[in-house]
């Protein structure tokens, strides 16, 4: 389905911004209070007993969702269901990215930690309602434009005292990264494994990277529950035990609940308490004996340091700045190269985005995604005039005149080309339907009107060519033509 196609009474469509195997979702207005909100639309498959299941798990998520209220879970505002089935909820839009969009604003501990606790008041909510989140990874963390962070996707939810779920089959449901070893191992599950997993979002943050994924499913699993607990560097030693308790193998070694986790936490946020690593004294600096002794030569001696100091400093760069330099050459040569926003993991976009991880203000590559955006612009409108050229107005799927236009205008709606070629397809329809009109061929110029409709509903002129037809088809033909018109208007959309 295509955000054209999609028409939500009491809200105004804009466009996808996710999709997931079974649900996408939407940016749309809601028009009554004129806000912005994210529509999750669940396909629908209810003609099978799994997809009932699934039509039931996508209710009984937005229902949870909706009775909980804290400031770290999601806020749904309405649960209903379109005309042809398909079941939807609008919740709030969160237009801060999530967590690995937003990894450049966690470098240090006291944020990360904070982080941490966020979620796990979140949590705490959902666990006092008997639930397991069964998800907790960075794709679910979100971020409002205050900052504050958001626990989404309660698909795979699942009530704590009840066992009747795809993990008895010997499933594993949820993210194989961030999974903890009962439920690598599709075994019974308590709330102790939101915990594990927030534990490992914990510690990649901390390191850089997830030590327990592996090259497949099967490896990561086994490294989730034989891996020990990676060495941290010194810097980060203190948050050992804290993090030995999150990550702990067995789930009875692990924090009880969230509540004692937040618990652990707010120690380690305290500003009053040093920081440093348990144990140790901070260090004191000493003067050197030697300028003790010889206060007269301490002004020209300082003079020579700060004159080194000051060469080091201009032609010093770290190592971050030298990987930044990297990505932001690597993106302009797959810019140059057309590579705008494909091949995965190795594009202009990508490499732009990796830089704003290292560095969120990064001027060079915040042009740079501008410049991506701009030329996708470009390549849209160009390949929409070739599509017009050749006649593929709007079909087949996916490479038609109608599908680059409005790729063009998703990303740039003011576009006067993309406009253009939209309204070109309009006018080419009609003159296709006027023509048909010369030739007394009243069903060719139903399709045609029909089709150029579905752009642009109230072009003045389709609708006198409608009406044109309506007066010269038969009652009979009319009749045959509105009962079978949605099917043949399906046909005609899906090209």
């Amino acid at each position: 389905m295509t955000h054209s196609d999609l028409h939500i009474p009491g809200y105004t469509v804009h466009g996808p911004i996710g999709q997931g195997g079974m649900a996408s979702v939407y940016l749309a207005t809601q028009e009554s209070l004129n806000r912005k909100v994210a529509i999750k639309v669940l396909r629908n498959s209810a003609h099978d007993t799994s997809g009932a299941q699934l039509n039931e798990r996508f209710i009984n998520e937005a229902h949870f969702i909706a009775s909980l209220n804290n400031p770290h879970i999601i806020t749904i505002h309405d649960i209903s269901t379109l005309p042809g089935g398909d079941h939807y909820i609008a919740m709030e839009f969160l237009g801060g990215g999530d967590l690995d969009e937003n990894r450049g604003r966690f470098r240090e501990p006291a944020a990360i930690l904070r982080l941490i606790r966020e979620i796990a008041e979140g949590l705490s909510v959902v666990h006092e309602q008997g639930i397991i989140h069964r998800d907790v990874k960075p794709a679910n963390i979100l971020f409002r434009k205050d900052a504050t962070a958001v626990l989404t996707d309660f698909g795979i939810a699942k009530d704590v005292d009840n066992n009747s779920d795809l993990t008895q089959a010997g499933l594993s449901l949820g993210s194989p990264s961030y999974s903890s070893p009962e439920q690598a191992q599709g075994q019974p599950l308590d709330i102790t494994t939101d915990i594990y997993s927030l534990g490992v979002i914990l510690l990649e943050l901390l390191l850089g990277y997830n030590p327990f994924k592996g090259d497949s499913h099967t490896c990561t699993a086994i490294n989730h529950i034989q891996q020990a607990l990676p060495p941290l560097p010194a810097k980060y030693a203190y948050l050992t035990p804290l993090l030995a308790q999150m990550l702990a193998k067995s789930p009875a070694d692990r924090f009880r609940d969230c509540d004692a986790l937040v618990a652990a936490i707010n120690p380690l946020l305290d500003p009053t308490a040093p920081a440093q690593v348990a144990g140790t004294k901070p260090a004191t600096f000493k003067m050197p004996t030697w300028l003790a002794v010889k206060p007269r030569l301490l002004l020209p001696v300082l003079g020579v340091v700060a004159a080194i100091l000051l060469v080091f400093a201009l032609g010093y760069e770290s190592e971050t700045d030298r990987e930044i330099k990297r990505l932001l050459q690597q993106a302009e040569v797959r810019l140059q190269d057309a590579r705008y926003i494909a091949p995965e993991q190795d594009n202009a976009r990508y490499y732009y985005r990796q830089v704003l991880l290292l560095d969120e203000d990064n001027r060079d590559a915040l042009e740079g995604l501008v410049r991506v955006t701009e030329k996708l612009v470009e390549d849209y409108v160009t390949r929409g005039a070739e599509a017009l050229e050749r006649g593929k107005l709007n079909s087949p799927r996916g490479s038609s005149a109608l599908y680059y236009y409005r790729e063009a205008l998703a990303l740039d709606a003011e576009n006067p080309q993309a406009q253009a070629g939209i309204n070109q397809i309009v006018d080419e329809f009609a003159h296709r339907a006027r023509t048909n009109l010369l030739e007394n061929d009243l069903g060719s110029a139903d399709r045609n009107v029909k089709r150029g409709l579905n752009i642009q509903p109230d072009d003045a002129e389709l609708l006198a060519l409608r009406q044109e037809i309506n007066q010269k088809m038969p009652a009979a033909k009319r009749l045959i033509r509105d009962v079978f018109g949605k099917l043949r208007e399906k046909i005609d959309k899906d090209g």
